[in-house]
């Protein structure tokens, strides 16, 4: 006996009354299947509901999800109930309208790039950053923001959201779109002009209820495009966060917030600069250590946690002119060490093998240098090198 499909029959339902009629154990987790539910389940790219069952007891049971095989609608528990047993479903309702907002507002943005363009939504999935458009043709980024824009607008019109089921006849007459064949009885979501299109999701009695569609951005897929989206609470929220950090900016780089994007600039400017200059003093500095090594030295080791790998190399290169055998040591965070060892004079492998298997570490290279990350104290390093 298939489940009464509440969620379809009044999509704001939030409580409800059923009966449990059948309860099953699958993977250790536990599955029970209603009489009738408002909790939706997964499909059409838009998640499960969640939520929970009030036993008559009072008893609290959360709905982890809801899924639907082979016709039937099981909810999956995080408990045990019993067959028979009357229950309370309540959903959870923030979840479920958010999920409702970016279904519905997909399809708005999927209808008015099909009317464009003739493209086709491939793919569509409702992640927990942003919801995903996948479509068989290219839109380009500056095209995005007349897509929102007219997006956004239907919004602004409050567009009815109408379910339709037609008849076999009338779907053959019917323009729509689908992602795939359906057998049996097909449900039709019109949203005036904008879109009409084969679903199964829930979706808003009328546009003014996604509140806002926001285009976050355009990648390249499988020869056609990945659109990311977010609308309603989501994108709100979203808008928030970015506001926040906008405003976090203004502070920390003392700017108004139409100068947050010229302040970054010249921070990273200013940076690069200082970066140069570094790497410029690292070089005239390692040029002195290396100079100082006396004329013939058997072995140097220099430790040091200013310079970067680049000129650490460079310092050991010029030092092992002066010397038999050079390590060079980069300090880095717990306990690991960055390494490079070199010698004119004789094949260094075998003791980067030693400083390898005494450190934990891994690295190798040619005759003459090698290199790689160690794992202990720098100056215990140090002291094994010079006296090994």
């Amino acid at each position: 006996m298939s489940t009464r499909r509440l969620f379809e029959e009044q999509v704001t339902l939030r409580q409800f009354e059923t009966q449990v009629e059948e309860v099953r154990e699958k993977k250790g987790r536990w599955e029970a299947r209603l009489s009738a539910t408002a909790f939706f389940p997964e499909g059409g790219g838009q998640p499960g509901d969640k939520g929970t069952l009030v036993l008559e007891d009072g008893r609290r049971v959360a709905i982890l999800d809801t899924k639907e095989t082979d016709g039937m609608i099981w909810h999956l528990l995080d408990q045990e109930i019993c067959p028979g047993e009357r229950v309370t479903g309540i959903l959870d309702w923030d979840f479920r309208f958010r999920n409702t907002q970016n279904h519905s507002g997909e399809h708005i943005v999927s209808g008015l790039i099909h009317q464009k363009y003739g493209y086709h939504n491939v793919g569509f999935h409702m992640g927990s950053d942003a919801v995903t458009m996948d479509f068989d043709g290219v839109v380009k980024e500056e095209d995005l923001k007349e897509m929102e824009a007219a997006a956004n607008r239907a919004i602004e019109e409050d567009v009815p959201f109408e379910i339709l089921y037609p008849t076999k006849e009338e779907l053959s007459s019917m323009e729509y779109r689908s992602k795939k064949e359906i057998d049996g009885q097909v449900r039709i979501v019109r949203i005036g002009s904008y879109d009409t299109c084969a679903c199964c999701g829930t979706h808003v009695e009328s546009a003014g209820q996604i509140r806002l569609i926001k285009l976050l951005g355009v990648a390249s897929y499988k020869g056609g495009v990945r659109i990311s989206m977010l609308a309603g609470k989501d994108a709100l929220d979203d808008y928030c966060r970015k506001h926040d950090l906008v405003m976090k900016a203004v502070h920390l780089l003392s700017a108004k917030p139409e100068k947050v994007e010229e302040s970054l600039e010249k921070l990273i400017r200013d940076k690069e600069e200082l970066k140069s200059a570094l790497i410029g003093l690292q070089r005239r500095i390692g040029e002195e250590k290396a100079a100082q090594v006396p004329e013939g030295s058997e072995k140097v080791c220099f430790v040091e946690p200013a310079f970067s790998m680049d000129e650490l190399r460079e310092m050991v290169n010029k030092a092992a002119l002066r010397a038999k055998l050079v390590l060079g040591i980069l300090p880095l965070e717990e306990q690991r060490c960055q390494y490079v060892l070199i010698s004119n004079e004789a094949d260094v492998r075998p003791l980067g093998k030693e400083l390898n298997q005494r450190f934990e570490g891994k690295g190798g290279g040619q005759p003459t240098m090698v290199q790689g990350t160690l794992y202990g104290d720098p100056e215990e390093i140090r002291k094994f090198f010079m006296e090994v």
